[in-house]
């Protein structure tokens, strides 16, 4: 098992350790389900006592973060992504859009990297297939999270496709109607294609160049919008 634990400083112990444990969980070192080491090694990963270490477990399993077997071990909640989901999403309710792209422009370069690295041509191909042939109105969702939904998909981490889903479960409770709503899906529609051509060259620069470039005009758009409906948040902030 490659989780990746350093030495911590003393102060507020057992709140340290339990921030880096869930910082492996956020970032996929730590799965639904994985048993964490022993607690004489993962004591000695953190370089902290093992009074210091079951504090900061009982407090991770009264969240329902992990859970432990008798004989067997401490393990990862198998639901521990729907656990975070939950205890995240008033914060995330109360975020600005601006915020919320923010977030999205740390991590979507990084995505698209991911997918060039993992997906297969197949999967690109479909990928393309969905800028080609967007979901036709009244579906539950926009074109626009289809298709980062499924890029987040394609990159293999699942906070990555939870955070897609947070995010657009948000814009879709603020949106409101825009008069350059139309002009800016023809062109979403436009920068996802030149997204995905660079992902099939396996260009990662590219790829990341045109993901940033979007995020830039999603930013822009949000910032017109809000200032047109004074803080009403549109359709299109996408």
């Amino acid at each position: 098992m490659s989780m990746k634990f350093s030495s911590i400083p003393n102060e507020r112990l057992s709140d340290k350790v339990i921030n880096q444990i869930m910082d492996n969980i956020k970032s996929g070192e730590l799965e639904p389900g994985a048993r964490l080491p022993s607690e004489p090694e993962l004591a000695f990963s953190l370089g902290v006592s093992r009074g210091i270490l079951r504090e900061a477990l009982t407090i991770l399993q009264a969240r329902k973060i992990i859970y432990r077997k008798p004989k067997e071990g401490t393990f990862i909640a198998q639901d521990v992504m729907d656990v975070i989901r939950g205890s995240r999403e008033i914060s995330v309710k109360e975020a600005t859009v601006m915020d919320l792209i923010e977030v999205r422009e740390s991590f979507e370069a990084k995505v698209v990297e991911k997918v060039i690295a993992l997906a297969s041509d197949e999967e690109i191909e479909e990928l393309m297939e969905l800028v080609q042939n967007p979901v036709e109105r009244g579906s539950e969702h926009s074109p626009d999270y289809y298709f980062h939904y499924r890029l987040a998909e394609l990159s293999r981490n699942i906070v990555f496709v939870n955070f897609i889903d947070m995010y657009y479960d948000v814009i879709d409770e603020l949106k409101t109607k825009s008069s350059r709503q139309k002009k800016r899906l023809e062109e979403i529609n436009e920068e996802h294609r030149r997204i995905v051509e660079a992902i099939m060259e396996r260009d990662t620069e590219k790829a990341r160049e045109r993901m940033n470039y979007h995020l830039y005009k999603v930013k822009e758009h949000a910032a017109a919008n809000e200032t047109e409906s004074n803080g009403n948040i549109h359709s299109t902030v996408e």
